[in-house]
């Protein structure tokens, strides 16, 4: 009856050159407030997560895009019901899906605290789940048990479960239009158990959920992950296919209060004009761009004080038809919105 909520997160063969075997640490992979993840969300049919080993080269070029989305690392002041979610770091905000993960980042792991959907759709974990343990490379592995409360309308999940991690590759990722030298393949394992008591009657359900996913220090989202969920003993099953080769920081200063909520753009699609609207940030300078959806920037819009380009119109008529990011940047926020063009 239970189907596992999992937060949008998180998306062959040897060569004979060796590569450097890389390392992920807190200070090259925790994500930090402002990074922004342009998201490939893709067909699954045929996709295989490929071989482990070192010196691997992982072949994903022919991934089909269905949707584009995107994440950004907030602060969890700036989220609902933060306060649900005690000792986060950070928060990712997507802007196709309602789900909001936290996380609690610190110089030994990462961790994830929980997600939300809304007031009365939310997981809480009370044992946070462990998704990196520091420093983590080739080989390195370790298991964590975590609990937590899933809240389904009106009905109270309590889910308990063990994560089993291990980085069981390193080397070369292709993906369409991008390619790595230096990556890690971390492979896990998560068999959790939610139970319920509904109208009088127990009802517990097992699932597992298997995960690659494929990191590069420096980049602070797995750049592909895969994700198979499978209900132990039922008919449920899923698989979830992502990639992110975009990635965009900002530094960290006072964010413009308001700015992402306030953001309006319209018509969407556009056809010979695209309005830019949001809140007067004073003279917070910020910088508004275009971008296709490999991340290569196609126009810069404007530059300058945020009162002079709080109403901006952009004349599309020279942008080939198609699906845009449109990216507004202060000096720590980086936001971001998709946008066809016809």
């Amino acid at each position: 009856m239970f189907k596992k909520l999992l937060p949008s997160l998180f998306l062959a063969g040897c060569v004979a050159t060796s590569y450097a075997q890389p390392t992920l640490t807190a200070a090259n992979f925790n994500p930090q407030i402002g990074d922004a993840f342009v998201s490939h969300i893709c067909d699954p049919t045929g996709v295989v997560p490929g071989p482990a080993g070192a010196n691997v080269t992982w072949n994903f070029n022919t991934l089909t895009t269905t949707s584009i989305d995107t994440g950004t690392a907030t602060a969890c002041s700036m989220t609902p019901d933060s306060a649900l979610f005690p000792g986060s770091t950070y928060a990712i905000v997507s802007h196709a899906t309602h789900v909001i993960p936290y996380y609690i980042a610190s110089t030994s792991k990462l961790s994830q605290n929980g997600y939300y959907i809304a007031t009365d759709t939310n997981g809480v974990y009370s044992d946070p789940i462990d998704q990196i343990h520091y420093p983590f490379t080739y080989l390195d592995s370790f298991a964590d048990d975590y609990a937590g409360i899933i809240t389904l309308d009106t009905n109270i999940v309590h889910e308990t479960g063990t994560i089993n991690v291990k980085c069981d590759g390193y080397g070369i990722l292709n993906l369409p239009g991008f390619a790595d030298s230096s990556v890690l393949r971390v492979h896990s394992t998560q068999l959790f158990v939610d139970s319920a008591n509904l109208f009088g009657f127990p009802v517990i359900q097992t699932f597992q959920l298997e995960t690659y996913a494929w990191y590069a220090p420096n980049y602070h989202s797995p750049l592909l992950a895969i994700l198979i969920t499978t209900q132990i003993g039922g008919t449920y099953t899923n698989t979830a296919v992502s990639y992110a080769p975009v990635q965009v920081h900002s530094a960290s200063v006072p964010q413009i209060q308001g700015l992402s909520s306030s953001l309006k753009l319209y018509p969407n699609p556009a056809q010979n004009e695209l309005n830019i609207e949001f809140n007067d940030a004073g003279n917070e300078q910020v910088r508004i761009s275009l971008v296709d959806v490999s991340g290569r920037e196609v126009a810069m819009i404007g530059e300058g004080p945020a009162t002079k380009l709080q109403q901006t119109t952009y004349n599309t008529t020279g942008i080939a038809k198609g699906l845009y990011i449109l990216r507004l940047q202060s000096a720590t926020e980086t936001i971001t919105r998709k946008i066809e063009i016809q």
